[in-house]
């Protein structure tokens, strides 16, 4: 008897011991979270008031992950996060938590966050990561078309200006994309400019937003571009159309034969 229950003590102690491990070593740091309870009051008091960075991420990050993240006080919470705490990753993780929201409540914060110059009671200067994060956070609120229309302005005129001089490249390539979102004549220049960029990724990704919007393609040529729009009376008549250009070209004559030839191979080995 003695026997059995010193067995099954092992076992119990073996599982208990494998979790822990496997919590310790092989889980992420969302599956790590889920092992450890906090309230919803816990969280939002860690994100605002604990001293040590890691765990204001942990209670950020838990809040993005809840079923609670659009709840008003929460929202006041993740507002100043993104716009105060000192780093900048707890700040990116507070304003990617806003892509869920289905109202226009992050706008203003992410607008604040984008014109801070300088520390002051408002919002720290971003660097380019959290600028990366709000645009991209901006252009899902645009497309959800959460925005009033003198939001949807001014946002408009911040990206162009994103677009056109920001330091980063990655900055200009999520305007640039962002910017797709907005059907209004004013972009069109600023992204056709950004075809003669040195840089592919930037050019790309206007040529993209151009065939997002137009429906047509111009194969990355400014001067055809310039014509075009300076000819056509509706540009965005045919948004959301895919030319025939940029389709994925099928297989050729050749490929086919070649799959057909690779396919009899494995038959006959098999």
């Amino acid at each position: 008897m003695t026997k059995i229950h010193s067995g099954v003590f092992d076992r119990v102690t073996f599982v208990v011991l494998a979790l822990s491990v496997l919590v310790t070593f092989g889980c992420s740091d969302h599956q790590k979270r889920r092992w450890r309870y906090r309230s919803a009051e816990q969280n939002l008091q860690t994100a605002l008031q604990a001293e040590h960075p890691d765990e204001r991420r942990d209670a950020v990050a838990r809040i993005g992950e809840s079923g609670y993240a659009d709840r008003e006080d929460v929202f006041h919470v993740l507002d100043a996060v993104a716009r105060t705490d000192p780093v900048i990753q707890i700040r990116c993780i507070a304003v990617r938590t806003f892509t869920q929201y289905d109202d226009a409540r992050p706008v203003g914060t992410l607008l604040t966050i984008l014109q801070a110059k300088n520390p002051s009671d408002q919002a720290l200067p971003p660097d380019d990561d959290l600028r990366w994060e709000t645009v991209t956070a901006l252009a899902a609120l645009a497309r959800k078309g959460v925005m009033s229309e003198a939001q949807r302005e001014l946002v408009c005129r911040i990206l162009i200006k994103l677009l056109e001089t920001d330091p980063s490249r990655n900055v200009r390539i999520v305007a640039a994309k962002a910017l797709a979102e907005f059907k209004d004549r004013q972009v069109l220049l600023p992204l056709i400019r950004s075809l003669r960029n040195e840089d592919f990724g930037i050019a790309d990704r206007a040529e993209q937003s151009l065939i997002a919007l137009t429906g047509v393609t111009h194969s990355y040529d400014a001067d055809a571009w310039e014509a075009w729009v300076a000819r056509v009376e509706d540009p965005f008549a045919h948004a959301g159309r895919v030319p025939q250009t940029t389709r994925p070209a099928g297989p050729t004559w050749w490929d086919k034969q070649a799959r057909a030839w690779r396919r009899a191979i494995k038959l006959s080995n098999d």
